[in-house]
């Protein structure tokens, strides 16, 4: 009797074992639709300060992200479509609008503090991954003047160029109307940030406001005569001094994790 119920118990299992194996081996699934997991590391996730902007684009954007790096440990994944993906990095973002997969500067604002990162990612399989590296996307200007009655009092200053912007996916400068009023601070010169240059029209007017009187300096032209590179990965930080009395400029770069260790060169107006 006992021999008997083993023996059927062995059947039973037996019997369930081959059905299970029958519909592991007929249930079939089309890997094909199923989409893929994207890993987004971040290298030096310490030294992100502020939120992240990730987008992604096939033809059209796939993804818009805005992720805290510190909350998510450095580590962020997501689905998307299997297929060959434009990925685009960007921490900074605060006065700067994004349209499309552009960094737009609205008229009278300065560029923001922009790193950002850029890849092109195979989705096509079931996982891909990418190790996000920042690399600063903006220049800040300094200007100094050689003479100590140029006031905020007597003196406006406007600065302007052809470059209105950051490209999200390639981290190219965008074509459009930069404009900006920098004003005198307290150490008597001015500071502003530029993005990207697509051309040299970078231009600074100088404004004495009793008089009326303006003059307008081509930095772009002088900041190219030092062979500054707008296209490094890393953009460097511009020094100028403008000796109005004397039409003389010197400019000078410095590496922007050493600001204040700087040679000048000198340009003649």
């Amino acid at each position: 009797m006992n021999r008997s119920l083993r023996s059927m118990a062995r059947g039973t299992i037996l019997s369930l074992s081959i059905v299970t194996g029958i519909v592991a081996c007929t249930v079939k699934e089309d890997r094909s639709v199923c989409p893929c997991v994207l890993e987004v590391n971040f290298q030096d996730k310490e030294q992100i300060k502020g939120p992240v902007l990730l987008v992604g684009w096939i033809q059209e954007r796939v993804f818009e992200d805005l992720i805290d790096v510190a909350r998510c440990q450095g580590f962020y994944t997501r689905k998307v479509p299997k297929s060959t993906i434009s990925f685009g990095a960007v921490e900074g973002v605060s006065a700067c609008v994004c349209s499309g997969h552009s960094v737009i500067i609205p008229q009278g604002k300065e560029c923001d503090s922009l790193y950002a990162y850029v890849d092109t990612i195979d989705c096509t399989g079931e996982t891909a991954m990418t190790t996000v590296t920042l690399h600063k996307q903006f220049a800040t200007v300094n200007i100094r003047f050689t003479d100590a009655t140029v006031t905020a009092q007597d003196y406006s200053f406007v600065a302007e160029s052809n470059s209105g912007g950051m490209d999200m996916l390639t981290c190219r400068p965008v074509e459009g109307a930069f404009r900006f009023e920098p004003a005198i601070n307290d150490e008597g010169a001015l500071r502003f940030r530029l993005p990207r240059q697509i051309d040299e029209a970078l231009s600074l007017t100088v404004r004495h406001i009793p008089s009326g009187a303006s003059t307008r300096f081509d930095l772009g032209n002088y900041i190219r005569s030092i062979g500054y590179d707008w296209e490094a990965a890393d953009l460097q930080d511009i020094y100028i001094v403008l000796d109005l009395a004397r039409g003389k400029v010197n400019v000078g770069v410095a590496d922007w994790e050493e600001m204040e260790d700087y040679e000048l060169t000198t340009v003649e107006l």
